[in-house]
């Protein structure tokens, strides 16, 4: 149903989600951000809380491997949900339940997770690590590079409808856009991303 990003920028001090899928408003339900804690994802047959749940363990001190494993503990029904966490430190996980709708699976690169569910094949991650390791070096653009990757080798089997992205740095959310229906939803993100990079115009004095 989604294909999903987390990944850090440790030059920068940058970290972030982003994720795509045809469902209506994936922003809402899928990424979310700790700013002093790290990044998180909870999406397949998403149950919305455990977002809050892994960031609140990595908070604590524990690794996303640990906070990943908690999940069978959080919720009966963990064989349906498909989890990914990242800390500013060290590396990511990610969570895959048994019944999850395939295809579906999960990859770890360094300084990022990949996950997805009912995509086309496994192309779709391994073209979202490819582009990740090859692509510039600002956080926003690559993350959005990375979801126009997983769309070209097939995305979600379903189709397109949203699309999302948070930034942060270690104090504050610095980009949070959202696109929650559109028919090219990967592109118009990235419409936005440059729209929001350009500077405010000074009020004439």
């Amino acid at each position: 149903m989604t294909f999903t990003v987390l990944a850090r920028d440790t030059r920068r001090g940058l970290i972030g989600a982003a994720t795509a899928s045809r469902s209506l408003a994936v922003g809402a339900a899928v990424i979310a951000v700790e700013p002093a804690v790290g990044v998180a994802a909870s999406q397949a047959w998403t149950n919305r809380g455990l977002r809050a749940l892994l960031l609140g363990e990595l908070g604590a001190g524990a690794s996303p491997d640990d906070a990943v494993a908690q999940v069978p503990r959080w919720d009966e029904d963990h064989r349906l949900r498909q989890v990914a966490a990242l800390a500013w430190e060290g590396p990511g996980a990610a969570r895959s339940g048994e019944d999850v709708t395939a295809w579906a699976g999960h990859r770890l690169a360094p300084d990022a997770v990949f996950a997805g569910n009912l995509l086309t094949g496994a192309p779709v991650l391994e073209a979202m690590a490819e582009v990740w390791a090859t692509t510039g070096d600002d956080l926003a653009d690559r993350l959005i590079a990375v979801l126009a990757a997983a769309e070209r080798a097939g995305g979600d089997a379903r189709g397109r409808q949203s699309a999302a992205i948070l930034v942060a740095s270690r104090a504050d959310v610095i980009l949070d856009l959202r696109v929650d229906d559109h028919v090219d939803p990967v592109s118009e993100l990235g419409r936005l991303r440059r729209l929001a990079a350009v500077p405010a115009e000074r009020p004439a004095t």
